[in-house]
């Protein structure tokens, strides 16, 4: 058996020179007669490198641009966190509202992990949102509570 181990980190910019970033590392495990075709070798690092862009993309809420030369392919935040695609200043429920405190993401992070559930995934499902940070407060509010609730149970 060969090893492949595989790693992607990125890190986007947000407004007022802030940032968020997300990584993952992979090992997988290939037949060893993958080094006698190079070509089958390199589709299944492709292939491996791929799913984890696929992957950190949606854990960053970020979306490709199109680009001709992969290698200088640049990334683009897919809405600005803040205002959720909005022109106005607050988050994303349609009653607007202040947004989520740094406080309350942090805490919602911990509560997630806590729960063993992902925060993604969770947000997505509860508000159609994939981070925290675009959440209002009275949003933020709910999720820590629904995720208090699961560790309870």
């Amino acid at each position: 058996m060969l090893k492949l181990n595989a790693g992607l980190s990125r890190k986007i910019g947000l407004p007022n020179y802030g940032s968020r970033g997300a990584m993952v590392n992979v090992e997988i495990e290939l037949p060893a007669d993958v080094l006698k075709d190079p070509e089958k070798l390199r589709r299944q690092v492709r292939g491996c490198f791929e799913t984890l862009r696929a992957a950190v993309d949606e854990e960053l809420g970020v979306t490709p641009q199109s680009c001709n030369d992969v290698q200088e392919q640049r990334w683009r935040p897919s809405a600005d966190p803040r205002r959720n695609g909005r022109d106005n200043e607050h988050a994303a429920d349609g009653n607007g509202g202040p947004p989520a405190t740094e406080k309350q993401v942090r805490a919602l992070h911990a509560s997630a992990r806590r729960a063993g559930v992902g925060l993604a995934d969770e947000l997505r499902e509860r508000f159609g949102v994939v981070t925290a940070d675009v959440l209002t407060r009275r949003q933020a509010s709910e999720a820590i509570d629904g995720l208090k609730s699961r560790v309870g149970d």
